[in-house]
């Protein structure tokens, strides 16, 4: 990642805003699709977790921030984080709207893997505009979630809220689906979670919690599996009775 222009001139500063509000660089939109990504697990984010994700020193995260938020796309607090300003959202979303339509495309059409899509279409996502990304949700027919069962903005920026809990709080003997996952970019979790079965439509029942380190022991499928708490964390699911009541309204 690249650090932002300085905006220690006015009028540079100005300039500089009616350029990002026109055509938004990679730099901007990567970081502030991140920071989107960790308000929706955490709260908020933090600089260091950003560093991590983005792997990039603490000083240049710290920069970025501080000149984004002079731009008025970001809010900074001491001690709780970085959140999004109503135009950083704006952005943030347009880039999220990209991103899963064309996590689609790659697992849909052109059959890319499952846990591999999420990578291509980071490096894709800045070289798509707003009519590509309309083509792309029609020739796709207007989905309403990625590949990993995160909803895709509309047009607008609206995203469709999604009742589920974490798989960590459910209780042992109760059944449930997994209906998303809640963090693509970390590490090897998309490969791992994969490779267990354990990826949205999938139904399974908890049979009990390890007492020394919470890992989560399931019956998935025909299978018997052990998911560490770390991992179940971002599995995001439904209890068998939501996905019961959800059937019959529809």
């Amino acid at each position: 990642m690249d650090e932002i222009p300085s905006t220690e001139s006015k009028k540079y500063e100005q300039s500089y805003f009616f350029t990002l509000m026109t055509r938004v660089s990679p730099t901007v939109e990567e970081l502030l699709e991140e920071v989107h990504r960790l308000e929706e697990r955490d709260g908020a984010a933090r600089t260091k977790v950003l560093g991590s994700r983005l792997h990039v020193t603490l000083g240049t995260v710290t920069n970025n921030l501080t000149r984004l938020q002079k731009l008025g796309l970001v809010k900074r607090e001491r001690y709780r984080g970085t959140r999004l300003t109503g135009e950083g959202r704006k952005i943030a979303t347009s880039v999220l709207r990209r991103h899963r339509l064309l996590e689609r495309l790659l697992t849909d059409v052109l059959h890319v893997g499952w846990s591999k899509s999420h990578y291509a279409a980071c490096k894709l996502e800045h070289c798509v505009d707003d009519e590509i990304t309309d083509a792309m949700e029609n020739v796709l027919a207007h989905p309403k979630t990625c590949p990993h069962g995160n909803a895709i903005p509309t047009r607008s920026g609206r995203i469709v809220s999604q009742a589920s809990t974490r798989l960590t709080t459910i209780p042992p003997c109760e059944a449930g689906t997994v209906v998303r996952v809640l963090d693509e970019e970390e590490d090897g979790a998309l490969a791992y979670l994969e490779s267990i079965g354990l990826t949205p439509g999938a139904d399974f029942t908890v049979e009990g919690h390890v007492p020394f380190d919470g890992a989560v022991n399931l019956t998935l499928g025909h299978s018997k599996v052990t998911v560490s708490k770390r991992a179940a964390s971002f599995v995001v699911v439904k209890k068998r009775s939501q996905v019961r009541a959800n059937a019959r309204r529809n």
